[in-house]
C-alpha cells in the first residue's frame, strides 16, 4: 500500500511483486506510478496494472498514455472497456468503473485479450462473469466466481493484488501464475458463497476472506484437491472458436 514512488527502489530490492491501481490520477499519484513502474523495471521484477476506469474520462485515458509508454507491465488487468481503451479504440465510453453490458461474444472478448497481450508482449486478464486471460500464444477462459463479486467493492482491487502474489512466487510462466491467482480467488468465492452463515454482501467479506486464506494454505499442499471445481477452457481465437476443456488441477503455483 506504498503510495510513494520515491520508496518503490528499495521495495523493490526485496524481491516482490507490484500493483498499479489507477484508481487516483492526480498528477502527484501519476508521478508516483510511474516512479514505482520504473523502479521494479529496473530490477527485473513483476508489475500488475489494473487501469481503473480507462475509458470513463480524457484525463484518465491520457495517464493511461503516460503509464503504458513509459513502463512495461507484465500482467494488465481490466474488465472489457479498458482493454478496449489500451487497444486505442477511442470510442468507448465508460460509466465510471463498471465495464457495463456487452453485446461481445466469448470470442471477440478473447480476441481483445490475446491482442492486447500481442501488442504489450505481457499476460493480460479480461474480467468479467468469463474472464478471458492470453499470454498472446495461449489462451483461456476461467468461469468460476461467486455472484457475490459483482455486490462488493473492492473486488477487483483483491483479485490484482492475488494475482501479483502468485506473480511474485511463481515467475517461470506468468500466464500460470496469473491463471492460478484466478482460480484461487474465485474458488475461495464460490466457497464462501456456499456457507451457510453467509446472507448477503455484507456477511460474504469476511467469509470469503476466510475461504481465500484457508484456499492459500490448501495450494501450499502436494494434492491439488482444491482445483477440483476449476472451470477453465483453452479457446482457439486464430481459427475458430472451438475450446478445449482443461482437466482441474492442472494451473498449480507455489
Amino acid at each position: 500500500m506504498a503510495n510513494n514512488g520515491d520508496e518503490a527502489a528499495e521495495l523493490a530490492a526485496l524481491g516482490g511483486s507490484l500493483v498499479i491501481n489507477m484508481g487516483s490520477i492526480t498528477p502527484e499519484a501519476i508521478g508516483n506510478y510511474e516512479r514505482a513502474a520504473q523502479a521494479y523495471n529496473a530490477c527485473h521484477q513483476p508489475i500488475l496494472f489494473d487501469p481503473v476506469g480507462a475509458g470513463a474520462t480524457e484525463l484518465r485515458r491520457e495517464a493511461v498514455r503516460t503509464l503504458m509508454g513509459s513502463s512495461y507491465f507484465e500482467v494488465i488487468k481490466g474488465n472489457e472497456n479498458e482493454i478496449r481503451v489500451l487497444l486505442g479504440d477511442v470510442t468507448t465510453q465508460q460509466k465510471g468503473v463498471d465495464s457495463g453490458d456487452s453485446a461481445s461474444s466469448d470470442l471477440d472478448k478473447a480476441t481483445l485479450a490475446k491482442e492486447l497481450a500481442l501488442q504489450e508482449q505481457c499476460v493480460v486478464v479480461l474480467t468479467g462473469k468469463t474472464d478471458f486471460l492470453s499470454d498472446g500464444t495461449r489462451t483461456y477462459t476461467i468461469k468460476n466466481g461467486s455472484e457475490y463479486l459483482g455486490h462488493i467493492t473492492g473486488s477487483g482491487c483483491t483479485l490484482g493484488t492475488t494475482i501479483a502474489a502468485c506473480l511474485a512466487a511463481c515467475r517461470e510462466d506468468k500466464l500460470l501464475a496469473a491463471l492460478s491467482g484466478i482460480l484461487m480467488y474465485e474458488i475461495a468465492s464460490e466457497r464462501a458463497g456456499m456457507r451457510e452463515d453467509v446472507k448477503g454482501p455484507g456477511t460474504f467479506v469476511p467469509a470469503f476472506i476466510d475461504e481465500l486464506f484457508g484456499v492459500a494454505q490448501l495450494a501450499l499442499e502436494p494434492s491439488a484437491a482444491w482445483l477440483a471445481n476449476a472451470k477453465v477452457e483453452v479457446i482457439n481465437v486464430t481459427d475458430t472458436d472451438e475450446v478445449e476443456q482443461i482437466a482441474g488441477g492442472q494451473p498449480r503455483c507455489t
